[in-house]
């Protein structure tokens, strides 16, 4: 009787025991609650002990967790429909309050991804639909970061960053979208090429004119040098001619001969007296 007494008494104790210990790990914050009520938060990883039967305890992740939501349609200022998809990213950063909020962590990601898609909601629903697709959304982010963060601290949360993965069209509207950008795109390019032929025809009109006043002030230049040339010939023929008239008779002579028979079967009738012989057949021309 007594060893079973003794049994029943160390089977009690084993089990009070093991209610009065529990274990918290490195990655874990623990509540400790009494009869629902909030006795202390443990943060110290190790062995800790509590009342038993009385105590309960209430384990969160303190590690840096994802939250990635589902794509959410939001419409723009100018009323146009767009799909964003974004991400979150999150810990528990005092999780009594988070307890009297949500109550664990799978509450805490429901109402944080409320909060964010709320957020999305309002900063896209300000924005004009090309400012929304740009590649430019820094302040936008910024904007739905601060407003996330904001709401999670009321909550026990400490939001460490929200990403936007992707902002597009729906794909009822990509076609209609893209062929009106394709139009914009094509009406831009024929106003452009418009403007280039525009150039083009003032640029080729502008280099014929000034080909035709080149030409002109070129043959203007060549006349003067060629009548400038002329004279100066002359006057050099008439110094020569007044130097030696009969020696530039003769050589003027010689020229004619050279030109009149330079052809075969040449036939020419003339006076045997004209001056054309002069030179031909009697050197005594030369004597003076």
């Amino acid at each position: 009787m007594k060893t079973l007494i003794a049994l029943i008494v160390v089977g009690i104790s084993v089990v009070v025991l093991g209610a009065s210990v529990f274990t918290v790990k490195e990655t874990e914050q623990a509540l400790i609650l009494e009869f629902g009520k909030w006795k202390r938060t443990v943060t110290m990883p190790g062995l800790h002990f509590k009342t038993p039967f009385v105590q309960d305890v209430v384990y969160f992740d303190k590690r840096i967790l994802l939250l990635d939501t589902p794509e959410l349609i939001v419409i723009t200022e100018d009323q146009k429909r767009i799909i964003v998809d974004a991400f979150t990213e999150f810990r528990v950063d005092d999780p009594l309050k988070v307890y009297q909020a949500v109550r664990n962590v799978p509450g805490a990601e429901s109402r944080l991804s409320t909060i964010l898609n709320s957020n999305l909601r309002k900063v896209f629903g300000q924005q004009a639909f090309k400012t929304a697709l740009s590649g430019e959304r820094k302040d936008l982010r910024k904007s739905i970061s601060d407003s996330v963060k904001s709401e999670a601290e009321e909550l026990g949360i400490k939001v460490v960053d929200v990403r936007i993965k992707r902002t597009d069209l729906p794909a009822e509207n990509s076609k209609s979208i893209f062929n009106s950008m394709i139009a914009e795109r094509n009406q831009v390019a024929r106003e452009i090429r418009a403007r280039g032929e525009e150039m083009a025809i003032r640029i080729k009109s502008k280099a014929d004119r000034d080909k035709v006043v080149i030409l002109a002030e070129a043959e203007r230049e060549a006349q003067k040098l060629r009548g400038d040339g002329d004279a100066e010939a002359a006057r050099i023929f008439a110094n020569a001619y007044n130097q030696d008239p009969e020696f530039y008779g003769f050589y003027r002579s010689m020229i004619a001969y050279r030109q009149a028979f330079a052809k075969e079967n040449t036939t020419m009738v003339l006076s045997p007296t004209s001056d054309f012989f002069k030179y031909f057949g009697d050197l005594k021309g030369l004597k003076k």
